[in-house]
């Protein structure tokens, strides 16, 4: 069944809502490191263009600050093939999403079908894991959704600002906390959707423009649904 609006808990957040590290990573024990490899080893197999990269788990969740830790993207990958796999000490890897407001619409996009996650649904776009790229200690939130979309869709720092945090949804069952952006671009639904398709990695099978009487697609993140409720 797909996920429902009031299945994913929502806090509101504050547009400038810090992010901080409250510790280090911690060691797995032996069992659960051996469970860890046969997920990675398995999603491997299947997507050999993975990368084990460090991406940022929430401990604590309000809306003036975001607390937690690095992590590696193959726990993150073992927890979301094995919802229970660390008992109490889930992981909740933080995600940052747009709501991308173009010159004439909304624009949202459909997750590839070779996505390993939600494949096919529509969500806010661009989104992506709040990732480590240069090693850095802080996070910055702003500077996470820019470089997804430059990834994404093809767009250039000069071409896109990135507002406010509004609101922060998890998934309950991969923990997976999206982080809700406002994004304004001045460019067209055209012009994205043509920067997209040459110069995004497609992540996106495909564009939609979102206008006032326009009907939504199914099936949508339910991320989607919260942002475009405060639009």
């Amino acid at each position: 069944m797909p996920p429902t609006r009031s299945e994913w808990p929502v806090t509101p957040l504050k547009p400038d809502v810090v992010v901080q590290v409250g510790r280090s990573m911690p060691i797995l024990a032996a069992d659960l490191e051996a469970r860890v490899a046969l997920h990675w080893d398995a999603a491997l197999a299947k997507h050999p263009t993975l990368y084990n990269g460090r991406v940022f788990c929430a401990d604590v969740i309000g809306p003036d600050v975001i607390r937690g830790h690095w992590s590696e993207y193959r726990r993150v990958l073992a927890q979301m093939r094995e919802p229970d796999l660390y008992g109490a000490g889930i992981l909740r890897p933080l995600a940052v999403v747009g709501l991308l407001r173009a010159t004439d619409g909304i624009v949202i996009g459909q997750r590839s079908e070779k996505s390993i996650y939600l494949p096919g649904y529509w969500q806010g776009a661009p989104a992506g894991n709040v990732e480590s790229r240069n090693s850095e200690v802080q996070i910055d939130l702003a500077a996470q959704l820019m470089a997804e979309c430059h990834e994404e869709l093809g767009l250039t720092d000069a071409e896109c600002q990135v507002g406010g945090c509004l609101l922060a949804c998890e998934h309950p069952q991969t923990h997976i906390v999206d982080v809700g952006m406002d994004l304004t671009t001045a460019l067209d639904f055209q012009t994205l959707q043509d920067r997209c398709h040459h110069l995004g990695n497609a992540e996106y099978q495909a564009l939609m423009r979102v206008q006032p009487d326009t009907t939504l697609p199914e099936p949508l993140v339910p991320t989607l649904s919260a942002m475009l409720e405060r639009r």
